[in-house]
């Protein structure tokens, strides 16, 4: 065989019939049908307990308001040195507050006074600073009109127990106990204004990182204030041969209640 054959029978062998190809006709579908839309919703801030925070610029107003406090704490730590220390046994003897409950002099009560408007400052202070923290909205945007009203709020609402509480006691002829009960109210507040203080008065100036240990440390020391608060409350009922009903209508109406109310109102803003 010829070479020039055999490179014509291979040619031959190798080449297909070309098929003719048709397109389809072009159909024109709605964007929705043809690609998948993803939407973009804004999901709210998480909430501290899930362990997310954002970063908070202070303005220097606040320094004021914290200059204030120390100026309030240096008073008080100046003229009622020993009412302070007295007080403080009382958070964690039950003797030592009756015994401060039955001498009641005017220096403890001066004391007692300026240290719970350091508290209701302080409150105020430590709302205005964490709301931010956990992607809630201050009143009008304010850290200063914030603070002022957070404080009110927080006086009134402590006015508000004691008057309640003193109405509870005539009515239900539980005077001693009533009188009682709102001291130790106050001296609490006391105790948890100079506990958390110096926790609140640096949160503004650590670093971001930092500030959010700083929030739960003072939550904490909260909570297991109150915690210590209702034992002081049981041990008073025990010793007074109180009835365990008051301690129930207490912890529901002046305790669990503003508390609840309190939650409601973070949630909102």
């Amino acid at each position: 065989m010829r070479i020039e054959n055999f490179f014509e029978i291979r040619q031959d062998t190798l080449t297909l019939p070309q098929q003719q190809y048709q397109l389809s006709p072009v159909i024109n579908l709605p964007l929705q049908d043809t690609i998948p839309v993803i939407s973009t919703v804004t999901l709210p801030a998480r909430t501290a307990f899930l362990g997310e925070t954002r970063q908070v610029v202070y303005p220097s107003s606040i320094t004021l308001f914290i200059i204030c406090g120390l100026a309030l704490l240096t008073v008080i730590k100046y003229n009622f040195g020993k009412n302070m220390i007295e007080v403080v046994q009382s958070f964690f003897n039950y003797r030592q507050t009756m015994r401060v409950f039955e001498e009641r002099r005017e220096s403890d009560k001066q004391a007692v006074f300026l240290s719970n408007v350091l508290f209701i400052l302080i409150t105020g202070i430590f709302v205005s600073i964490a709301l931010p923290f956990f992607g809630a909205s201050l009143l009008w945007e304010n850290f200063a009109i914030s603070i002022l009203i957070f404080s009110a709020a927080t006086g009134l609402l402590y006015i508000l127990k004691a008057c309640i509480w003193h109405g509870l006691g005539n009515i239900f002829m539980v005077q001693a106990f009533s009188k009682i009960y709102i001291y130790n109210m106050f001296l609490y507040n006391c105790n948890i204004g100079w506990l958390i203080f110096p926790l609140v008065a640096i949160i503004p100036y650590v670093p971001y990182e930092v500030a959010p240990y700083l929030i739960y440390s003072v939550i904490v020391a909260v909570v297991i204030s109150y915690i210590l608060k209702l034992l002081r409350i049981f041990q008073i009922i025990h010793g007074l041969n109180v009835s365990v009903f008051y301690f129930i209508l207490y912890l529901c109406t002046l305790e669990l209640l503003p508390l609840f109310l309190f939650i409601k109102c973070c949630k909102m803003l």
